[in-house]
């Protein structure tokens, strides 16, 4: 006996509800632990007794790529060293380097980037604006310097810090928790406005005007002059190239 295909499709209806209403739980669980992270992480180290003991957040500028390496040897050397007259752990209290992860979406398709540095080029620390410890940190392979003013490192406002810090905190925070992180960076290589080169045939060599941007699709909708009209097409990533600004 045939199944009522009423009744299937209400339960499927029914189903993708309950699968929605899951959805929405888990978002809400996963911005509640990720703003919990954040406002623990500024009361960690933006609290009075961080301020009596003068520890502050400063830039160290690195070669671009070696921002994961510094903060290892700078965390390796706090372990191994044997000074006598100074403890560096005494005055470097952390290190970090700010990380996202990124769905990225090319006419080559979509490819899932974790751990990519977001400030290429930039090491955050914690620390003493002691001689000793700058000198220190500046010994380490991969360092270049410090963000400096007058040939002293700069600290951070605590505005600075967090605008840096806070998306990380928040994304790390909702990854070990095994939670998916509601804001997705996606970064697509169109926008919306841009002027574009059709490359397939069997319009190539006509121009257009990018209206929309369907990256899951790895698709566009271009504007395009034909037939003494705008039309517009749906285009493939790979099908169009842009047209570079003179």
């Amino acid at each position: 006996m045939d199944e009522d295909p009423t009744k299937q499709s209400t339960e499927e209806k029914n189903a993708k509800s309950a699968l929605a209403v899951d959805n929405d739980v888990l978002e809400e669980k996963a911005r509640s632990i990720g703003d919990e992270a954040v406002e623990d992480f500024e009361d960690e180290f933006f609290n009075e007794l961080s301020e009596q003991q003068n520890f502050k957040w400063y830039v160290i500028n690195t070669y671009s790529g070696y921002e994961k390496r510094v903060k290892r040897n700078i965390e390796c050397r706090m372990r191994n060293y044997t000074g006598n007259d100074f403890n560096p752990s005494e005055y470097i209290r952390d290190v970090e380097v700010p990380l996202e992860d990124v769905e990225q979406h090319t006419e080559k398709g979509k490819r899932n980037i974790e751990g990519r540095v977001r400030i290429p080029g930039y090491v955050l620390i914690n620390m003493k604006d002691d001689k000793r410890a700058i000198n220190f940190v500046q010994e380490t392979e991969g360092v270049t310097s410090f963000a400096e003013m007058n040939h002293k490192p700069v600290a951070l406002s605590r505005k600075e810090v967090m605008s840096m810090m806070a998306p990380f905190i928040r994304h790390r925070a909702i990854k070990e928790a095994n939670l998916k992180a509601p804001d997705k960076i996606v970064e697509v290589k169109y926008k919306v406005g841009e002027n574009v080169n059709i490359i397939t045939d069997p319009f190539a060599g006509l121009h257009g005007t990018i209206s929309e941007v369907l990256p899951e699709a790895q698709k566009l909708k271009v504007m395009i002059s034909a037939f003494g009209r705008d039309t517009p097409m749906d285009l493939g990533f790979d099908q169009v190239e842009k047209i570079e600004e003179a």
